[in-house]
């Protein structure tokens, strides 16, 4: 390529809106020796923008373009293959030409060379060919910049060889790769909660129950006065589990977002991570990991912080820490957990807080299908749990959606009829497969709208209505306001709406003046704005 062409396709590089074809991917790839990386850089990016069906044929051009090389591009080359190699399994799933170069390469005389293919075989499959490599490289380039990466990349291809590879070696930079392998070969073994463990064998005496904002007091009465709970601040409560009391019984308030079973706290002493790893190795903390917890090994955990924030450094460092100890009850595993435990430092003190996530949460299995307007199922329960009851009641959830609140009410007790209308046919179809999922006998689902549909001796509403734009025609406003007129012509004397509405000063006049009385309100957080819970009676 003489010097005014090389010119020439070096200034399209510049123009993100040129998608190279085949025949200019030789060319392209001859940039990667240009003096000017940011040229290297773009010119890849080009070859990437080859349109897919050529990926073989590229590949094949890549790899004989590395092997004819020199320094800078040999190592610029090796990247992009690495690079290229990844997106190419993930999509298609197979890049076999670029690995066989990558192996080639990662024992190559050109230091930047093998490095840049040890990192690339660290982002692909696990073979026992690239194990082999790998190690092989170890041996022969004892260097600490080739040792690096040779680790990181043993550490997450894994293998009898790679473990005992990177036993042998010494050094603190080894720590990191050894902790890759350990969890891999962690995550073959099956792990989960323990929801039958006995909480006072595991000396849980409180539990933490996060709740949306607005709900507590739903939940305390959900929990009953056996729980002595408590509200300790918006969207928490804390309840003092029974004797016998299982880690299945405090996972089944339906009200409830997450339940955690809190740590003692502990004093910042030293680092953040160096606060968290003593805290999670102390003895009790061992006692409540190890008993309710069933499977093999310590348990799988992963760190999060209250109020967010990156802490992938600190999270690191609690791996670290807690490997050296001689019997772990919890190892971190970000991506495969079994708990989570969640930090909350404030003011030199920190807080901890153990969240279980593998257990099988089977409150609202029955929430096969939903729509747009699907109602959060902790809201609908909190709908049902607040509306008044009577054996005889016909209820009707006038924007049934997929049925949530009609399930929820007949988990209740005993009721005459479940009635369910909807605009939408699709929400109809959710609503009637969610029931019949549910075991819900008695109900019905029909399309009709709210306003005009009059099911015959409704003594109960329970709806979460749509707002925002969950409304497909006009605002939602005036849609309530028709709604609530309507329903005081429907309910019988003495029957109740129990519903949340987003504007309530203007609905609870229209409710007045349609013949209601206030029985009870709540402000709720309905995820990123307040609606309000109003439990109406019609007067006789």
């Amino acid at each position: 390529m003489s010097s005014a062409d090389r010119a020439t396709l070096a200034a399209r590089l510049s123009d993100r809106g040129w998608t190279p074809k085949l025949k200019d991917v030789a060319e392209l790839l001859a940039l990667f020796d240009d003096a000017d990386e940011d040229v290297a850089r773009e010119a890849g990016r080009a070859v990437s923008r080859v349109d897919a069906q050529h990926a073989a044929r590229v590949a094949e051009l890549v790899v004989t373009a590395a092997r004819a090389a020199a320094r800078p591009a040999r190592g610029r080359l090796t990247r992009f293959a690495g690079d290229m190699a990844r997106e190419l399994e993930q999509v298609s799933g197979d890049a076999t030409t670029l690995a066989a170069w990558l192996r080639e390469a990662a024992l190559d005389a050109d230091p930047k060379t093998r490095r840049a293919a040890a990192r690339g075989l660290g982002k692909l499959r696990p073979t026992p060919e690239a194990s082999a490599v790998l190690v092989e490289a170890f041996d022969r380039f004892p260097e600490p910049d080739d040792r690096k990466p040779l680790a990181e990349a043993l550490g997450k291809v894994g293998g009898e060889a790679a473990r005992a590879k990177l036993a042998e070696a010494d050094g603190g930079e080894f720590v990191r790769a050894r902790l890759v392998l350990e969890r891999d070969a962690a995550r073959t073994r099956p792990q989960e909660v323990a929801v039958d463990g006995a909480l006072r064998e595991a000396g849980v005496a409180e539990v933490r129950y996060h709740v949306r904002r607005g709900l507590e007091e739903v939940l305390i009465e959900e929990l009953g006065p056996g729980a002595r709970a408590k509200v300790r601040a918006p969207g928490l409560v804390t309840a003092r589990p029974g004797d016998e009391a299982r880690l299945a019984d405090v996972l089944a308030p339906r009200v409830a977002l997450d339940v955690g079973l809190p740590l003692t706290p502990a004093r910042l002493e030293g680092d953040l991570a160096e606060t968290v790893a003593r805290a999670l190795g102390r003895p009790e903390t061992k006692k409540l990991v190890r008993a309710l917890t069933r499977g093999e090994g310590p348990a799988r955990f992963r760190l999060a912080f209250r109020g967010g924030g990156h802490h992938r450094k600190s999270a690191w460092k609690v791996a670290e820490l807690m490997s050296a100890e001689a019997d772990p009850a919890l190892v971190n595993d970000p991506t495969s957990s079994t708990w989570e435990v969640v930090v909350d430092e404030h003011e030199g003190n920190v807080f901890f807080e153990l969240l279980p996530r593998a257990w099988n949460d089977d409150r609202f299995a029955y929430r096969g299908a939903t729509v747009p307007a699907s109602s959060h199922p902790t809201i609908a329960a909190a709908l049902a749990r607040v509306s008044p009851r009577r054996d005889d009641d016909v209820v009707w959830d006038p924007f049934a959606g997929a049925g949530a609140e009609l399930v929820e009410r007949a988990r209740l007790g005993a009721y005459a009829r479940l009635i369910g209308t909807d605009v939408e046919a699709d929400a109809v179809a959710a609503a009637r497969a969610n029931l019949d999922a549910a075991g819900v006998r008695g109900a019905s689902v029909t399309q009709g709208d709210a306003a005009t549909a009059s099911p015959a001796g409704v003594t109960a509403i329970i709806s979460n209505p749509p707002m925002g734009r969950r409304v497909q025609r006009g605002g939602h406003l005036p849609l309530l306001e028709l709604f609530v007129r309507h329903a005081g012509e429907v309910l019988a004397d003495g029957g109740t709406l129990t519903w949340i509405v987003p504007e309530p000063k203007s609905i609870a006049r229209e409710a007045r003046n349609a013949g209601f009385v206030t029985e009870r309100t709540l402000t709720v957080d309905m995820g990123g704005f307040a609606g309000e819970l109003m439990v109406l009676r019609k007067r006789t």
